[in-house]
Protein backbone atom coordinates (compact mmCIF):
# COMPACT_ATOMS: atom_id res chain seq x y z
CA UNK A 1 0.00 0.00 0.00
CA UNK A 2 1.09 3.56 -0.56
CA UNK A 3 1.70 5.84 2.41
CA UNK A 4 1.53 9.61 2.25
CA UNK A 5 4.89 11.30 2.38
CA UNK A 6 4.96 15.05 3.00
CA UNK A 7 7.90 16.93 1.58
CA UNK A 8 9.07 20.25 0.33
CA UNK A 9 8.92 20.78 -3.38
CA UNK A 10 12.43 20.57 -4.76
CA UNK A 11 13.54 19.83 -8.33
CA UNK A 12 15.62 16.71 -8.85
CA UNK A 13 18.86 17.46 -10.62
CA UNK A 14 18.98 15.61 -13.89
CA UNK A 15 22.13 14.11 -15.37
CA UNK A 16 23.18 15.48 -18.74
CA UNK A 17 23.34 13.01 -21.60
CA UNK A 18 26.58 12.80 -23.52
CA UNK A 19 26.07 14.01 -27.12
CA UNK A 20 28.60 12.80 -29.66
CA UNK A 21 29.12 14.24 -33.15
CA UNK A 22 31.83 13.84 -35.75
CA UNK A 23 32.48 15.93 -38.90
CA UNK A 24 34.07 14.21 -41.86
CA UNK A 25 36.42 15.88 -44.30
CA UNK A 26 35.11 17.50 -47.45
CA UNK A 27 35.68 16.13 -50.92
CA UNK A 28 34.06 12.71 -50.47
CA UNK A 29 35.03 10.32 -53.27
CA UNK A 30 33.99 6.81 -54.19
CA UNK A 31 36.51 4.00 -54.18
CA UNK A 32 38.00 1.15 -52.22
CA UNK A 33 40.06 2.59 -49.32
CA UNK A 34 42.88 0.10 -49.77
CA UNK A 35 45.39 2.40 -48.05
CA UNK A 36 43.19 3.30 -45.10
CA UNK A 37 44.09 1.96 -41.67
CA UNK A 38 41.29 2.44 -39.15
CA UNK A 39 41.99 0.68 -35.83
CA UNK A 40 38.34 0.45 -34.81
CA UNK A 41 37.23 -3.05 -33.76
CA UNK A 42 33.59 -4.02 -33.33
CA UNK A 43 32.06 -2.76 -30.11
CA UNK A 44 29.43 -4.79 -28.29
CA UNK A 45 25.86 -4.72 -29.54
CA UNK A 46 22.94 -3.44 -27.50
CA UNK A 47 23.05 -6.40 -25.10
CA UNK A 48 26.71 -5.59 -24.29
CA UNK A 49 28.59 -8.88 -24.02
CA UNK A 50 31.30 -8.67 -21.37
CA UNK A 51 34.03 -6.24 -22.29
CA UNK A 52 36.63 -8.65 -21.00
CA UNK A 53 35.96 -10.80 -24.05
CA UNK A 54 36.31 -7.95 -26.53
CA UNK A 55 39.46 -7.65 -28.64
CA UNK A 56 42.03 -5.03 -27.81
CA UNK A 57 41.57 -1.74 -29.60
CA UNK A 58 44.93 -2.31 -31.27
CA UNK A 59 45.05 -6.09 -31.47
CA UNK A 60 47.38 -5.94 -34.49
CA UNK A 61 50.73 -4.13 -34.25
CA UNK A 62 50.17 -2.85 -37.77
CA UNK A 63 47.17 -0.93 -36.50
CA UNK A 64 49.00 1.34 -34.08
CA UNK A 65 48.28 5.08 -34.48
CA UNK A 66 51.68 5.59 -36.07
CA UNK A 67 50.50 3.49 -39.00
CA UNK A 68 47.63 5.85 -39.90
CA UNK A 69 47.72 6.34 -43.67
CA UNK A 70 44.12 7.37 -44.32
CA UNK A 71 42.71 8.92 -47.46
CA UNK A 72 40.21 11.17 -45.73
CA UNK A 73 36.57 11.44 -46.63
CA UNK A 74 36.32 8.21 -48.62
CA UNK A 75 33.40 5.85 -48.88
CA UNK A 76 34.55 2.26 -49.00
CA UNK A 77 32.97 -1.14 -49.52
CA UNK A 78 34.22 -3.67 -46.98
CA UNK A 79 33.87 -7.34 -47.84
CA UNK A 80 34.96 -10.60 -46.33
CA UNK A 81 37.42 -11.11 -49.16
CA UNK A 82 39.22 -7.82 -48.56
CA UNK A 83 42.65 -8.17 -46.99
CA UNK A 84 45.17 -5.86 -45.45
CA UNK A 85 45.18 -3.70 -42.32
CA UNK A 86 41.77 -2.15 -42.93
CA UNK A 87 40.01 -5.50 -43.06
CA UNK A 88 41.88 -6.76 -40.00
CA UNK A 89 41.05 -3.60 -38.08
CA UNK A 90 37.33 -4.29 -38.29
CA UNK A 91 37.85 -8.03 -37.66
CA UNK A 92 35.61 -10.91 -38.61
CA UNK A 93 34.55 -9.38 -41.90
CA UNK A 94 33.55 -12.73 -43.41
CA UNK A 95 29.76 -12.65 -42.96
CA UNK A 96 29.15 -16.40 -42.81
CA UNK A 97 26.00 -18.00 -44.13
CA UNK A 98 23.04 -15.82 -45.09
CA UNK A 99 20.99 -17.41 -42.30
CA UNK A 100 23.45 -16.48 -39.58
CA UNK A 101 23.91 -13.01 -41.02
CA UNK A 102 20.28 -11.97 -41.36
CA UNK A 103 17.04 -12.40 -39.41
CA UNK A 104 18.16 -10.48 -36.30
CA UNK A 105 15.72 -7.63 -35.80
CA UNK A 106 16.77 -6.70 -32.24
CA UNK A 107 20.54 -6.26 -31.91
CA UNK A 108 22.58 -3.40 -33.32
CA UNK A 109 23.90 -4.15 -36.81
CA UNK A 110 27.47 -5.39 -36.80
CA UNK A 111 30.24 -2.99 -37.77
CA UNK A 112 31.42 -5.32 -40.54
CA UNK A 113 31.01 -5.38 -44.30
CA UNK A 114 29.03 -2.95 -46.40
CA UNK A 115 29.53 0.76 -47.01
CA UNK A 116 31.68 2.62 -44.50
CA UNK A 117 32.51 6.32 -44.64
CA UNK A 118 36.19 6.75 -43.84
CA UNK A 119 37.42 9.90 -42.13
CA UNK A 120 40.92 10.86 -41.05
CA UNK A 121 40.78 8.92 -37.79
CA UNK A 122 37.20 7.66 -37.61
CA UNK A 123 34.71 5.58 -39.57
CA UNK A 124 30.93 5.54 -39.91
CA UNK A 125 28.89 2.50 -40.93
CA UNK A 126 25.46 3.06 -42.51
CA UNK A 127 23.17 0.16 -41.64
CA UNK A 128 19.56 -0.94 -41.48
CA UNK A 129 17.06 -2.92 -43.48
CA UNK A 130 13.85 -2.69 -45.48
CA UNK A 131 11.04 -4.93 -44.23
CA UNK A 132 7.58 -5.27 -45.77
CA UNK A 133 4.81 -6.97 -43.75
CA UNK A 134 1.60 -8.41 -45.20
CA UNK A 135 -0.84 -9.15 -42.37
CA UNK A 136 -4.16 -10.98 -42.29
CA UNK A 137 -6.19 -10.94 -39.06
CA UNK A 138 -8.89 -13.59 -38.69
CA UNK A 139 -10.24 -12.06 -35.46
CA UNK A 140 -10.62 -8.57 -34.04
CA UNK A 141 -7.50 -6.80 -32.76
CA UNK A 142 -6.97 -3.04 -32.45
CA UNK A 143 -3.25 -3.11 -33.32
CA UNK A 144 -3.07 -3.92 -37.05
CA UNK A 145 0.68 -3.25 -37.43
CA UNK A 146 1.97 -5.44 -34.58
CA UNK A 147 0.42 -8.24 -32.53
CA UNK A 148 -0.28 -6.47 -29.21
CA UNK A 149 -2.38 -9.00 -27.33
CA UNK A 150 -3.76 -6.44 -24.86
CA UNK A 151 -5.47 -4.82 -27.85
CA UNK A 152 -7.66 -7.89 -28.44
CA UNK A 153 -11.29 -6.94 -27.60
CA UNK A 154 -12.92 -8.81 -24.71
CA UNK A 155 -16.50 -7.68 -25.37
CA UNK A 156 -17.24 -10.08 -28.21
CA UNK A 157 -16.38 -7.68 -31.03
CA UNK A 158 -15.55 -9.66 -34.15
CA UNK A 159 -14.14 -8.64 -37.53
CA UNK A 160 -11.30 -9.48 -39.91
CA UNK A 161 -8.63 -7.13 -41.18
CA UNK A 162 -5.90 -6.97 -43.83
CA UNK A 163 -2.89 -4.67 -43.55
CA UNK A 164 0.26 -4.03 -45.61
CA UNK A 165 3.04 -1.81 -44.22
CA UNK A 166 6.81 -1.29 -44.03
CA UNK A 167 7.01 0.53 -40.68
CA UNK A 168 9.60 -1.81 -39.19
CA UNK A 169 12.15 -0.69 -41.81
CA UNK A 170 15.00 1.15 -40.17
CA UNK A 171 18.36 2.75 -40.75
CA UNK A 172 21.30 3.51 -38.49
CA UNK A 173 24.54 5.48 -38.29
CA UNK A 174 27.34 3.87 -36.30
CA UNK A 175 30.42 6.08 -35.83
CA UNK A 176 33.60 4.91 -34.11
CA UNK A 177 36.90 6.53 -33.27
CA UNK A 178 39.25 6.77 -30.33
CA UNK A 179 40.08 9.59 -27.99
CA UNK A 180 43.18 9.51 -25.81
CA UNK A 181 43.45 5.76 -26.25
CA UNK A 182 39.79 5.06 -25.40
CA UNK A 183 37.38 3.47 -27.90
CA UNK A 184 34.45 5.80 -28.58
CA UNK A 185 31.19 4.94 -30.28
CA UNK A 186 28.14 7.04 -31.24
CA UNK A 187 25.12 5.11 -32.50
CA UNK A 188 21.76 6.38 -33.80
CA UNK A 189 18.94 4.21 -35.14
CA UNK A 190 15.40 5.02 -36.25
CA UNK A 191 12.36 3.18 -37.54
CA UNK A 192 8.93 4.29 -38.77
CA UNK A 193 6.71 3.33 -35.84
CA UNK A 194 6.19 6.94 -34.79
CA UNK A 195 2.69 8.41 -34.59
CA UNK A 196 1.61 9.51 -38.04
CA UNK A 197 -1.59 11.15 -39.22
CA UNK A 198 -4.02 9.27 -41.49
CA UNK A 199 -2.12 6.00 -41.20
CA UNK A 200 1.20 7.45 -42.35
CA UNK A 201 4.51 6.18 -40.99
CA UNK A 202 6.40 8.78 -38.97
CA UNK A 203 10.08 8.51 -38.12
CA UNK A 204 10.78 7.33 -34.54
CA UNK A 205 14.00 7.33 -32.55
CA UNK A 206 15.02 3.87 -31.34
CA UNK A 207 18.60 4.32 -30.19
CA UNK A 208 20.78 7.38 -29.66
CA UNK A 209 23.71 6.73 -27.36
CA UNK A 210 27.43 7.12 -26.97
CA UNK A 211 29.94 4.78 -25.39
CA UNK A 212 33.40 5.55 -24.09
CA UNK A 213 35.13 2.38 -22.97
CA UNK A 214 32.82 0.86 -20.36
CA UNK A 215 30.60 3.93 -19.93
CA UNK A 216 27.34 4.30 -21.89
CA UNK A 217 24.98 7.29 -21.95
CA UNK A 218 21.93 8.00 -24.08
CA UNK A 219 18.83 6.09 -25.17
CA UNK A 220 19.11 2.35 -25.77
CA UNK A 221 17.87 -0.96 -24.41
CA UNK A 222 17.24 -0.84 -20.67
CA UNK A 223 19.78 -2.70 -18.54
CA UNK A 224 16.83 -4.77 -17.27
CA UNK A 225 16.44 -6.57 -20.60
CA UNK A 226 18.44 -9.13 -22.58
CA UNK A 227 17.99 -8.71 -26.35
CA UNK A 228 20.25 -11.71 -26.99
CA UNK A 229 17.76 -14.10 -25.32
CA UNK A 230 14.80 -13.39 -27.60
CA UNK A 231 13.65 -15.79 -30.33
CA UNK A 232 13.23 -14.02 -33.66
CA UNK A 233 9.66 -13.20 -34.65
CA UNK A 234 8.49 -11.55 -37.85
CA UNK A 235 5.94 -9.77 -35.69
CA UNK A 236 7.31 -6.48 -34.34
CA UNK A 237 5.82 -6.81 -30.83
CA UNK A 238 7.26 -10.11 -29.62
CA UNK A 239 6.55 -12.17 -26.51
CA UNK A 240 4.36 -10.57 -23.82
CA UNK A 241 6.86 -11.22 -21.01
CA UNK A 242 9.93 -9.81 -22.76
CA UNK A 243 11.17 -6.50 -21.42
CA UNK A 244 11.34 -4.45 -24.62
CA UNK A 245 11.86 -0.90 -23.36
CA UNK A 246 14.45 1.52 -24.72
CA UNK A 247 15.02 4.60 -22.58
CA UNK A 248 17.50 7.21 -21.47
CA UNK A 249 20.20 5.91 -19.14
CA UNK A 250 23.74 6.14 -17.86
CA UNK A 251 25.47 2.78 -17.40
CA UNK A 252 28.80 1.36 -16.34
CA UNK A 253 29.79 -2.19 -17.38
CA UNK A 254 32.60 -3.87 -15.44
CA UNK A 255 34.23 -7.16 -16.55
CA UNK A 256 34.60 -9.74 -13.76
CA UNK A 257 37.43 -12.22 -13.12
CA UNK A 258 35.36 -15.15 -14.43
CA UNK A 259 35.90 -15.30 -18.20
CA UNK A 260 32.85 -14.14 -20.14
CA UNK A 261 31.18 -12.46 -17.16
CA UNK A 262 30.40 -8.82 -16.38
CA UNK A 263 28.46 -6.62 -13.99
CA UNK A 264 26.53 -3.54 -15.13
CA UNK A 265 24.87 -0.84 -13.03
CA UNK A 266 22.67 1.94 -14.39
CA UNK A 267 20.42 4.87 -13.58
CA UNK A 268 17.54 5.02 -16.04
CA UNK A 269 14.58 7.16 -17.00
CA UNK A 270 11.57 6.45 -14.73
CA UNK A 271 8.15 5.92 -16.28
CA UNK A 272 4.94 5.01 -14.47
CA UNK A 273 1.72 3.50 -15.79
CA UNK A 274 -1.21 4.17 -13.45
CA UNK A 275 -4.79 2.96 -13.85
CA UNK A 276 -6.99 5.51 -12.07
CA UNK A 277 -10.67 4.67 -11.44
CA UNK A 278 -13.07 7.46 -12.50
CA UNK A 279 -13.84 8.26 -8.85
CA UNK A 280 -10.16 8.82 -8.06
CA UNK A 281 -8.51 11.02 -10.71
CA UNK A 282 -4.84 11.74 -10.28
CA UNK A 283 -1.39 11.81 -11.86
CA UNK A 284 1.55 9.42 -11.76
CA UNK A 285 4.73 10.99 -10.36
CA UNK A 286 8.37 9.98 -10.85
CA UNK A 287 10.88 11.79 -8.65
CA UNK A 288 13.98 9.57 -8.79
CA UNK A 289 15.58 7.49 -11.57
CA UNK A 290 15.22 3.72 -11.70
CA UNK A 291 18.27 1.85 -10.40
CA UNK A 292 19.15 -1.37 -12.25
CA UNK A 293 21.97 -3.89 -11.81
CA UNK A 294 22.75 -6.75 -14.16
CA UNK A 295 25.02 -9.81 -13.90
CA UNK A 296 25.83 -11.52 -17.20
CA UNK A 297 27.79 -14.58 -18.25
CA UNK A 298 28.21 -16.07 -21.70
CA UNK A 299 30.16 -18.79 -23.46
CA UNK A 300 30.19 -20.45 -26.86
CA UNK A 301 27.29 -22.73 -25.92
CA UNK A 302 24.99 -20.09 -24.41
CA UNK A 303 24.48 -17.20 -22.03
CA UNK A 304 22.75 -16.33 -18.75
CA UNK A 305 21.70 -12.98 -17.34
CA UNK A 306 20.15 -11.92 -14.03
CA UNK A 307 18.92 -8.34 -13.66
CA UNK A 308 17.31 -6.56 -10.72
CA UNK A 309 15.52 -3.23 -10.44
CA UNK A 310 14.39 -0.94 -7.64
CA UNK A 311 12.33 2.18 -8.27
CA UNK A 312 10.09 4.69 -6.52
CA UNK A 313 6.51 5.02 -7.73
CA UNK A 314 4.34 8.02 -7.00
CA UNK A 315 0.66 8.83 -7.43
CA UNK A 316 -0.93 12.17 -6.61
CA UNK A 317 -4.73 12.28 -6.32
CA UNK A 318 -6.07 15.60 -7.53
CA UNK A 319 -5.75 18.23 -4.81
CA UNK A 320 -3.89 15.93 -2.40
CA UNK A 321 -0.34 14.96 -1.47
CA UNK A 322 1.88 12.52 -3.31
CA UNK A 323 1.55 8.86 -2.32
CA UNK A 324 4.77 6.88 -2.73
CA UNK A 325 5.89 3.27 -2.67
CA UNK A 326 9.00 1.27 -3.55
CA UNK A 327 8.80 -1.14 -6.48
CA UNK A 328 11.17 -3.97 -7.32
CA UNK A 329 11.66 -6.76 -9.82
CA UNK A 330 13.93 -9.43 -11.28
CA UNK A 331 14.44 -10.68 -14.82
CA UNK A 332 16.25 -13.97 -15.47
CA UNK A 333 17.02 -14.78 -19.09
CA UNK A 334 19.25 -17.05 -21.09
CA UNK A 335 19.82 -19.26 -24.10
CA UNK A 336 21.75 -22.43 -24.82
CA UNK A 337 22.47 -24.85 -27.65
CA UNK A 338 20.44 -28.06 -27.49
CA UNK A 339 22.03 -29.31 -30.69
CA UNK A 340 24.36 -27.73 -33.21
CA UNK A 341 21.33 -26.62 -35.24
CA UNK A 342 18.93 -25.94 -32.34
CA UNK A 343 18.98 -23.15 -29.77
CA UNK A 344 16.63 -22.76 -26.78
CA UNK A 345 15.62 -19.52 -25.04
CA UNK A 346 13.98 -18.89 -21.68
CA UNK A 347 12.89 -16.04 -19.43
CA UNK A 348 11.26 -15.54 -16.02
CA UNK A 349 10.38 -12.07 -14.78
CA UNK A 350 8.53 -11.06 -11.62
CA UNK A 351 8.17 -8.22 -9.17
CA UNK A 352 5.88 -5.46 -7.95
CA UNK A 353 5.33 -2.20 -9.78
CA UNK A 354 7.35 -3.11 -12.90
CA UNK A 355 4.46 -3.77 -15.29
CA UNK A 356 5.27 -0.70 -17.37
CA UNK A 357 8.52 -2.38 -18.44
CA UNK A 358 6.29 -4.59 -20.57
CA UNK A 359 3.42 -2.22 -21.38
CA UNK A 360 1.14 -3.15 -18.47
CA UNK A 361 0.12 -1.10 -15.37
CA UNK A 362 2.34 -0.46 -12.34
CA UNK A 363 -0.26 0.92 -9.91
CA UNK A 364 -4.02 0.88 -9.31
CA UNK A 365 -5.42 3.41 -6.78
CA UNK A 366 -7.97 1.81 -4.43
CA UNK A 367 -9.10 4.62 -2.13
CA UNK A 368 -8.94 8.36 -1.40
CA UNK A 369 -5.31 8.18 -0.16
CA UNK A 370 -4.23 4.62 -0.92
CA UNK A 371 -3.17 2.64 -3.95
CA UNK A 372 -1.92 -0.86 -4.74
CA UNK A 373 1.36 -1.66 -6.45
CA UNK A 374 0.57 -4.49 -8.87
CA UNK A 375 2.49 -7.78 -8.62
CA UNK A 376 3.43 -9.13 -12.05
CA UNK A 377 4.74 -12.49 -13.24
CA UNK A 378 5.79 -13.46 -16.75
CA UNK A 379 7.63 -16.26 -18.48
CA UNK A 380 8.73 -17.26 -21.95
CA UNK A 381 10.19 -20.31 -23.66
CA UNK A 382 11.29 -20.47 -27.25
CA UNK A 383 13.56 -22.11 -29.74
CA UNK A 384 15.26 -21.73 -33.08
CA UNK A 385 16.08 -24.57 -35.45
CA UNK A 386 18.22 -24.25 -38.56
CA UNK A 387 16.90 -26.73 -41.13
CA UNK A 388 19.43 -25.81 -43.83
CA UNK A 389 21.87 -22.99 -44.49
CA UNK A 390 18.98 -20.94 -45.83
CA UNK A 391 15.95 -22.14 -43.87
CA UNK A 392 15.18 -21.60 -40.17
CA UNK A 393 12.19 -21.85 -37.84
CA UNK A 394 11.42 -20.07 -34.56
CA UNK A 395 8.78 -20.73 -31.91
CA UNK A 396 7.86 -18.52 -28.96
CA UNK A 397 5.32 -19.04 -26.17
CA UNK A 398 4.84 -16.49 -23.40
CA UNK A 399 2.41 -15.54 -20.63
CA UNK A 400 2.05 -12.46 -18.43
CA UNK A 401 -0.26 -12.12 -15.41
CA UNK A 402 -1.07 -9.36 -12.90
CA UNK A 403 -2.51 -9.80 -9.40
CA UNK A 404 -5.32 -7.24 -9.65
CA UNK A 405 -6.89 -6.25 -6.27
CA UNK A 406 -10.62 -5.98 -5.48
CA UNK A 407 -12.13 -2.68 -6.52
CA UNK A 408 -10.10 -2.37 -9.71
CA UNK A 409 -11.87 -1.39 -12.94
CA UNK A 410 -13.55 -4.34 -14.65
CA UNK A 411 -11.45 -3.91 -17.80
CA UNK A 412 -8.09 -3.96 -15.96
CA UNK A 413 -5.54 -6.33 -17.49
CA UNK A 414 -5.42 -9.65 -15.66
CA UNK A 415 -3.43 -11.84 -18.03
CA UNK A 416 -2.33 -12.31 -21.62
CA UNK A 417 -0.83 -15.08 -23.78
CA UNK A 418 1.32 -14.96 -26.92
CA UNK A 419 2.31 -17.69 -29.38
CA UNK A 420 4.38 -17.26 -32.56
CA UNK A 421 5.63 -19.92 -34.99
CA UNK A 422 7.48 -19.02 -38.18
CA UNK A 423 9.49 -20.28 -41.12
CA UNK A 424 12.12 -17.92 -42.57
CA UNK A 425 14.03 -18.39 -45.81
CA UNK A 426 17.16 -16.59 -47.03
CA UNK A 427 17.07 -17.14 -50.81
CA UNK A 428 19.91 -14.68 -51.37
CA UNK A 429 22.53 -13.14 -49.14
CA UNK A 430 20.98 -10.29 -47.09
CA UNK A 431 17.50 -11.12 -48.39
CA UNK A 432 14.84 -12.91 -46.36
CA UNK A 433 11.19 -13.87 -46.59
CA UNK A 434 9.00 -15.69 -44.15
CA UNK A 435 5.58 -16.69 -42.90
CA UNK A 436 4.42 -16.58 -39.28
CA UNK A 437 1.34 -17.75 -37.38
CA UNK A 438 0.36 -15.74 -34.29
CA UNK A 439 -2.15 -16.52 -31.55
CA UNK A 440 -3.02 -14.37 -28.54
CA UNK A 441 -5.39 -14.22 -25.56
CA UNK A 442 -6.41 -11.16 -23.53
CA UNK A 443 -8.15 -11.58 -20.15
CA UNK A 444 -9.47 -8.73 -17.97
CA UNK A 445 -10.37 -8.48 -14.27
CA UNK A 446 -14.08 -9.09 -14.84
CA UNK A 447 -13.28 -12.52 -16.27
CA UNK A 448 -14.06 -11.60 -19.87
CA UNK A 449 -11.49 -12.60 -22.46
CA UNK A 450 -10.85 -12.51 -26.16
CA UNK A 451 -8.54 -14.34 -28.55
CA UNK A 452 -7.11 -13.61 -31.98
CA UNK A 453 -5.37 -15.43 -34.82
CA UNK A 454 -3.06 -13.76 -37.34
CA UNK A 455 -1.03 -14.80 -40.36
CA UNK A 456 1.90 -12.59 -41.36
CA UNK A 457 4.09 -12.67 -44.47
CA UNK A 458 7.33 -10.66 -44.44
CA UNK A 459 9.93 -9.74 -47.04
CA UNK A 460 13.18 -8.00 -46.14
CA UNK A 461 16.50 -6.71 -47.42
CA UNK A 462 19.41 -6.02 -45.06
CA UNK A 463 21.71 -3.18 -46.07
CA UNK A 464 25.28 -4.38 -46.72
Amino acid sequence: MFTLRRRRRSPLASAGVLACAWAFAQGVALGEPANAVIPLPPIAAADEPPLAAEPSLFADDALQPAAFQTRTGQIGWLSGAQSGPLARSFSALAPGSPTSLANDFVADPEFTGGIVVIGRDAAMKIGGYVKADLIQDFNAIESPDSFVTTEIPTDGTDYQNARFHARQSRFSFDTRWQGDGQPVRAFVETDFFGDGADGSSALRLRHAYGRIGRFTAGQTWTTFTDPAAVPQTLDFEGAVSNVNRRQGLVRWTQPLPLEGSSLAVALENPQINVIAPPALPGTGRTETPDFIARLRWEDDWGEFQAAGITRELGFQPDGQGVLTATAWGFNFTGSFLLLEETKAYYQITFGEGIGSYRGSPDVIPTGPMTATVLPVFGWMVGGKHQWTDRLTSNITFSELSLDVPPGAPADSLRGTTYLAVNLICNPLERVFCGIEYLYGVHEVFSGAEGSANRLQFSFGYFLP
